[in-house]
């Protein structure tokens, strides 16, 4: 075969249409490790606690922001090169991380690693389409970045990264229900007759994000636990005062904008109630934050997976797969067996939100790999 030949074949081949498309390879790569990760809980294979807080709060959610925005960005920044490389060095850098964890070597380096290159890429993509209306999101990869590279001297605060994380979700997810609400209104209205165009509310998106970031900060520098609460609870407050944009009839019958309103819903109440905890001097903390964790950050990653993958695979009018919708509830239980249950039996501590979250990501990388490989990648249908 001629290397004309051999080179059509290559970018035909279904690897190549994953690295080449990053939403792809990473999506199913974090399905992946969070399949991983619930097995190490339930088997409690080697140091399991701080094993499965590695793959989950560091390679997880690694591989779920870079997917998305290694899809996004170059879109608002108008990038049209190639992303192969930067896609395959990303993929490297999180499998060293893994392979070294799992040697028992230091895999935060890496992630440290990955971090600061993702933010630089970004950074560089944006400036280079002279595209600076998104400030907060280079803020938001480099104070990531920091947190890493600061847990290599003085030990991860995995509670900060956690904030970071949600402050992110904030970011994105304003993006994403801007598509959602205007999906909405297109199917009420028609998409040839609707005249309406649905804007969330960027003040609020603004107010939650900051509040979110200064507790992962107030985290980070170890302020006293009645500062952080105070802080916690107005950002509980701030992220419930997003819902009233969506209270009309025609978005919470919408099986995708109900589970928006959801997520929501439920992020505000446990940052609320993380909040108060700190507030009065309780000792719930780690059940609230383990629950910030299952249903914000593991719930609101599932559901951008799902609506960005559908979008980028050729589907114009949105519709959950099963397993989409039903990843919600499993990730309810989850939540209910590791912050209410888990003083009856033991199992509800780790075991049952384990076998659910496990469950969730399974499905996901299952219908997702068919769909990923019957469908080309299409840009966001507008």
């Amino acid at each position: 075969m001629n290397l004309k030949g051999e080179y059509t074949l290559i970018k035909d081949s279904l690897i190549y249409d994953f690295f080449a498309h990053p939403m792809r390879i990473y999506y199913i790569f974090a399905g992946i490790l969070a399949i991983f990760g619930a097995l190490v809980l339930i088997f409690r294979i080697g140091d399991f606690i701080s094993f499965h807080q590695f793959i989950f709060l560091e390679l997880f959610c690694a591989a779920a922001f870079c997917g998305f925005l290694f899809t996004a960005v170059p879109d608002w920044a108008n990038y049209k090169k190639s992303l192969m490389s930067y896609s395959i060095s990303g993929f490297v850098i999180l499998i060293l991380a893994l392979i070294s964890q799992i040697l028992g070597f230091n895999g935060h380096i890496f992630i440290a690693i990955f971090w600061s290159f993702l933010a630089l890429v970004v950074s560089f993509w944006l400036i280079l389409g002279k595209n600076y209306d998104n400030f907060a999101l280079i803020f938001l990869l480099f104070s990531i970045a920091l947190v890493e590279i600061l847990g290599l001297f003085y030990g991860l605060n995995s509670y900060a990264l956690l904030h970071c994380y949600v402050a992110g979700i904030i970011l994105i997810g304003f993006r994403v229900s801007m598509t959602l609400g205007n999906l909405a209104l297109d199917k009420k209205f028609g998409k040839d007759n609707n005249t309406y165009t649905f804007i969330p509310n960027p003040i609020l998106k603004n107010i939650s994000f900051l509040s979110i970031i200064t507790l992962a900060y107030a985290t980070l520098l170890n302020l006293n636990l009645e500062t952080q609460g105070f802080i916690a609870f107005g950002a509980g407050l701030i992220t419930l005062s997003l819902l009233a944009q969506w209270h009309y009839k025609f978005f919470l019958s919408v099986h995708y904008t109900l589970i928006y309103y959801i997520l929501l819903l439920g992020s505000g109440i446990l940052y609320n109630a993380f909040g108060l905890n700190l507030l009065l001097g309780l000792d719930f903390s780690s059940k609230i934050l383990h629950g910030i964790t299952i249903w914000t950050l593991l719930g609101f990653v599932f559901f951008i997976f799902n609506v960005s993958s559908l979008r980028h695979s050729g589907q114009v009018v949105l519709n959950l797969p099963i397993c989409g919708k039903m990843g919600l509830g499993f990730l309810f239980i989850a939540v209910i067996s590791r912050v209410f249950l888990s003083d009856f039996w033991d199992s509800f501590y780790i075991t049952v939100p384990a076998i659910f979250v496990g469950l969730v990501f399974l499905m996901f990388s299952g219908r997702y790999f068919i769909i990923y490989k019957n469908n080309p990648f299409t840009d966001d249908p507008k």
